[in-house]
């Protein structure tokens, strides 16, 4: 994706696209889990175990991938369960990173670049 891609016209379109870009991790640091764990009534200790994994290179923890290969943190409906909480590279997307396949999925990056 172009670097020099103008965001001022992006619109999220709230899809949920995002979370289920193919290779994507969301990478979680102490206070994101505190915060999220406190969000979701859960001990630090529940949510490390049962929603998050070790980084593919073992660095830090990152939130699990539900049956779809999406984010685990979506609901039934397809809407992120911790919006409100979000971790910061969620919170970031798309201003400060993209990758190669982004726009292939986020309907808010097709329409400014014209994909339809």
């Amino acid at each position: 994706m172009s670097a020099a891609l103008d965001l001022s016209r992006f619109e999220c379109r709230r899809c949920g696209a995002c979370c289920r870009i193919k290779d994507g991790i969301v990478r979680l640091s102490d206070a994101e889990i505190r915060r999220i764990a406190d969000f979701l009534g859960m001990s630090e200790e529940a949510f490390i175990e049962n929603e998050t994994v070790l980084s593919p290179d073992r660095r830090c923890l990152v939130l699990k991938d539900g049956p779809d290969g999406g984010c685990a943190m979506l609901d039934e409906c397809g809407l992120c369960r911790i919006h409100a909480v979000k971790p910061d590279k969620c919170r970031t997307f798309p201003y400060e990173w993209t990758n190669a396949t982004s726009a292939e999925y986020c309907e808010g990056l097709k329409k400014i670049i014209g994909i339809r």
